[in-house]
């Protein structure tokens, strides 16, 4: 609702027209005042011209009648002098004597000879005023003889014809204004509508991307390449394109790197399923040599069940870890430990020391799946920067605001690619040879809203802070 009272988020096809509109009603108004101030000045000046001249002759003929008092003839010169004048209009005309009685009216019945002059017919001395809303001026001429005022001349005249002249030139001007205005606002919407359709096509093409992929616009609906709209949608193409490619490109990579993970994990499983599976067989073969020996027989079925539950740990873990399903459980202590058996047997592979602490509280509230993928990527990664014969230390806890886990190794440190792939999470170049171990780990980060410091060299200390999520909330794993 509140959008309807800001301008400025009204559309562009709404906003451009009204503006030609608000200036064309401005450019009216002014040329609209102009004409008429020049229609009133010139009335006004033709006014006094043509009032001058009737009073001019007036008082040439009445100068004699006047002198000598005479009514009737003063009478007789108002009477030919409206015939002689009717574009004056005169609707009353006196003849006053300087004590202020009238001598003579065109109108005599109604201003008889010796009465008072009308408070009305009293000399103002100033221009008359033709936007008088009556429709009647008054205008005077002083009689004198030798210098000496001997009567004056007040006539009342009739200006409809002034007024009408000028509210017919209004209303012509206001018509013929409103109707251009009208004209180009709509001109203004159809050349903004028509100029704004490319536009408006390439944000309808734009808003579908909600799901990351850009839709390329049809061939037949590109304007010419030499236009504006034309260079726009072709460019908005080559994106699509370069963001079809390096969808493509991020799938093939991203598929390739686990396939390649999957084999090391795969030969890191055989090789610790391996191991015990020898002491099995031996356990087996002393069972069927010795079973009635009850000491050796006790010590076979111990050997036999701590091979099985080390091999069953194993495939557990492997299959909690890699499992393809979504995994909305809150993390718990269990699932640290799971991550031991995978870690474990790559640093006894690599003759590392495995410094593990696991002290997770209850109450956790973060994705169980994210944080063992996050993990176990940075627990591998310290293992494999790591040289022979040093330690690997894996430590985590937590209180009542987050979980905190510290991975740290003895190595060469962290190279400056891959330290600026994990700081700066969601920008990572695919192409850049961190490899996408990494490139998982900063996207869990970013969608954890997780924090990272990252310490050394010498070695690597990298500590991940990841907040608890609401109660009742579940970040995405």
């Amino acid at each position: 609702m509140t959008a309807v009272f800001h301008p400025q988020r009204w559309p562009l096809a709404i906003r451009a027209p009204l503006i030609v509109a608000l200036l064309m009603i401005g450019i009216a108004a002014a040329m609209s005042k102009v004409v008429l101030d020049r229609l009133a000045r010139d009335q006004a000046q033709s006014f006094r011209q043509l009032t001058g001249a009737y009073l001019d002759g007036l008082s040439t003929a009445l100068h004699s009648p006047v002198i000598r008092q005479e009514p009737w003839e003063a009478f007789d010169v108002l009477d030919r002098a409206r015939h002689k004048y009717s574009g004056v209009n005169p609707r009353i005309v006196l003849v006053i004597l300087p004590n202020d009685t009238i001598l003579a009216a065109l109108d005599p019945a109604t201003y008889p000879v010796g009465v008072k002059a009308p408070d009305k017919a009293h000399d103002n001395r100033g221009d008359p005023d033709l936007a008088d809303p009556g429709g009647r001026v008054w205008v005077h001429r002083m009689l004198r003889e030798g210098g000496k005022q001997i009567g004056r001349i007040a006539a009342e005249i009739d200006i409809s014809n002034i007024q009408q002249v000028r509210q017919e030139t209004f209303w012509t001007l206001l018509g013929v204004n409103g109707a251009l205005t009208l004209l180009f606002a709509g001109l203004g919407w159809l050349v903004v509508h028509r100029t704004l359709r490319p536009l408006l096509r390439l944000s309808s093409y734009l808003a579908r991307a909600g799901d990351g992929r850009l839709e390329p616009i049809p061939e037949r609906k590109l304007p010419p390449p030499d236009t504006e709209a034309g260079k726009a949608y072709r460019r908005y193409n080559a994106a699509a394109l370069a963001i079809s490619e390096r969808e493509a490109l991020l799938h093939r990579l991203a598929d390739q790197e686990r396939r390649a993970l999957l084999g090391r994990y795969a030969s890191a499983i055989a090789h610790e399923v391996n191991n015990p599976l020898g002491g099995l067989f031996n356990a087996v073969r002393m069972i069927q040599r010795h079973g009635d020996d009850p000491e050796r027989r006790e010590r076979a079925a111990t050997l036999l069940e701590r091979g099985l539950t080390g091999i069953r740990n194993i495939v557990r873990a492997s299959l909690v870890v890699w499992r393809g399903d979504s995994d909305d459980r809150n993390l718990t202590s269990a699932d640290i430990d799971d991550l031991r058996f995978l870690i474990e047997s790559e640093a006894h592979r690599r003759e590392l020391a495995l410094v593990w602490n696991n002290a997770l509280g209850e109450g956790v509230r973060v994705p169980a799946q994210a944080f063992r993928q996050l993990a176990l990527n940075l627990a591998l990664n310290a293992c494999a920067a790591s040289p022979p014969g040093t330690q690997v230390v894996f430590d985590v806890r937590s209180d009542e605001a987050a979980v905190l886990l510290s991975v740290s190794d003895q190595g060469p440190g962290l190279p400056d690619e891959a330290r600026a792939s994990l700081q700066t999470p969601g920008i990572r170049d695919e192409r850049a040879t961190t490899g996408l171990g990494l490139w998982i780990v900063s996207r869990i980060l970013e969608e954890q809203s997780a924090t990272l410091a990252i310490h050394g060299p010498p070695g690597t200390a990298i500590t991940i802070r990841i907040p608890h999520a609401e109660p009742g909330l579940q970040r995405a794993a």
